[in-house]
């Protein structure tokens, strides 16, 4: 007699079909880092002061940073328009173009949709953007409404009717 050996069916773990905390915030970091990079790099190609290359040089060659260079460091890079200017741009654009999503987002296999799957247009991703503002309010709670609602959507998402889902 011949006995057949069966194996079990395979298991396929599905991942949640919406965008998580974790997911949305390592797109956050990977967004932030895109951004502040090609910022910095515009920035600085188009000084026309060169003081600011010296001024690295010295405090590496010291022993680091002080607070006050960080400070200054800090109000020059990030507290003026163009910055401001090239994060809405980033965001606005790229969450409603038909990749529906920006690079951070896109990496992680996720994408904005309104709510009933279809892509965003430019005024529910301006609507997004500038109610992520109102998600910082009352100190990010906007922001942790993720964990408790049933799509995983957060103060901005439900203020524009979108959802972030995975792919």
């Amino acid at each position: 007699m011949q006995t057949t050996l069966t194996m079990p069916a395979p298991t396929v773990k599905r991942s949640s079909l919406y965008g998580g905390l974790t997911n949305r915030f390592v797109a956050l970091l990977v967004d932030t880092i895109i951004l502040v990079f090609f910022y910095t790099l515009i920035f600085y190609s188009a000084s026309s002061n060169a003081a600011h290359i010296s001024t690295w040089d010295k405090s590496f060659q010291t022993n680091g940073f002080d607070i006050n260079e960080l400070i200054m460091i800090g109000k020059v890079l990030f507290f003026n328009p163009y910055f401001a200017a090239i994060h809405w741009l980033y965001y606005t654009l790229l969450e409603s173009s038909p990749k529906q999503a920006t690079i951070g987002k896109f990496t992680l296999g996720l994408r904005v949709t309104d709510l009933r799957g279809k892509k965003i247009n430019l005024l529910q991703s301006n609507l997004r953007y500038f109610s992520k503002l109102l998600s910082l309010l009352p100190v990010g709670l906007g922001f942790l409404l993720i964990l408790t609602t049933r799509r995983s959507q957060m103060f901005h998402d439900y203020f524009a009717r979108t959802v972030v889902v995975s792919e």
